[in-house]
């Protein structure tokens, strides 16, 4: 199957990178045969690249209306900004062509229930590159944890704070609005956190957030602007089925970073990349947990994601990373700028349904007109 890439941006390598995997481990793969991006430049380097990694230059192109239009495509990976996710996802499948839709699925809720109705209406289908949940360690993290290797979920712990110094997260200044972006980094990075957290844990019922910009200005040295999205958010959460969680990201540390997941059960401990802690001291290497629950996994997270993708359009399987489980941690995280921007807990099926919508209609309000839809 023939996909595109549309956005040769940051992203776009790792993506590279999980097609290159598949190649080199003789798995069934995409032939990677158009990209696109408005600067021509870059488009032009990627496709080079692409050339030197996986053995054949793509075509390039500068509008993805005019690539979808003339390439022969099954499929694109959609590397945007958040923004255009729903605008392009459409194009797309009303031209015939299956979506992988980078994370997040969309700018907000509204847009990622676009994205999954316009990809039944037209029958394709739609993915999410997410790797927090892809990948040989990942999936054989959440198998164990459905299995009931750490006993029911009690706790789930997890700390993300990094200095950007003022300057702008990836270097790449619309992250920071949210008109762009959806959110600050709770958004862009959070999606990774609460895909994870229902992944192992199942649906989050109820949240409850304060969020802060507390760098009022950014610059690379040559744009500054003052962001609109959060630089810092602390949660804490309720999943259905009784387990509690606490949730924090920020942009804004100085001096120190820190990071961290640790999943408590009633008989141990993940911590997800490194290990499992049993009672009586027993401990178990992320290595030893693949070879059980994921031998038959790709080890790289973009080449899983793409894996998801041939197998969802050629035998129907329903992946681990689908549309509609995408829309569920968007909502998640809609949950928390809600409880901040409310001051109250707010059920995630209140962001789901559209009854609470104070912090999304911020979002829509600053969106650019023509890319609201």
């Amino acid at each position: 199957m023939n996909i595109g890439f549309i956005g040769c941006g940051i992203i776009s390598t790792a993506h590279l990178e999980g097609l290159e995997h598949l190649r080199k481990n003789d798995r069934e793969t995409f032939e990677l045969t158009a990209v696109c991006d408005l600067n021509a430049d870059k488009a032009h380097a990627f496709a080079k690249l692409a050339e030197e990694r996986l053995g054949r230059r793509p075509e390039v192109y500068t509008d993805y209306l005019k690539m979808i239009e003339a390439e022969p495509l099954d499929a694109v990976s959609v590397l945007l900004d958040h923004d255009l996710h729903h605008i392009v996802a459409e194009d797309c499948f009303a031209s015939g062509i299956h979506v992988q839709m980078q994370k997040p699925l969309a700018i907000s809720p509204v847009f990622g229930r676009k994205i999954v109705a316009d990809s039944r209406k037209y029958g394709k289908v739609l993915t999410v590159s997410e790797p927090s949940v892809l990948g040989a360690e990942n999936t054989a993290m959440a198998r164990a944890i459905k299995d009931g290797l750490i006993g029911s979920v009690t706790m789930v712990m997890d700390y993300a704070a990094v200095s950007l110094n003022r300057a702008f997260f990836a270097g790449t200044a619309w992250r920071h609005m949210k008109g762009r972006a959806g959110a600050g980094w709770i958004n862009d990075h959070g999606v990774h956190r609460t895909h994870l957290f229902t992944e192992v844990n199942g649906p989050v019922h109820e949240v409850f957030a304060y969020t802060e910009i507390f760098e009022k200005t950014l610059s690379d040295g040559v744009t500054t602007i003052h962001p609109t999205g959060e630089d810092t958010s602390v949660t804490v959460f309720r999943f259905d089925n009784g387990g509690l969680g606490h949730w924090m990201c920020s942009t804004a540390a100085h001096g120190e970073g820190m990071s961290g997941v640790w999943i408590y059960g009633s008989k141990g401990c993940f911590r997800p990349g490194k290990h499992v802690s049993l009672e009586q001291g027993r401990i178990i290497p992320a290595a030893d947990l693949i070879g059980q629950y994921a031998p038959e996994i790709p080890a790289h997270p973009f080449a899983h994601s793409y894996v998801e993708l041939w197998e969802a359009i050629a035998d129907g399987k329903m992946p681990i990373s689908s549309g509609e489980r995408g829309l569920d941690a968007l909502d998640v995280v809609f949950a928390a700028l809600e409880s901040a921007a409310t001051g109250q807990p707010v059920k995630v099926e209140e962001i789901r349904n559209g009854s609470k919508r104070a912090y999304e209609d911020t979002v829509i309000a600053e969106m650019e007109p023509d890319r609201r839809g």
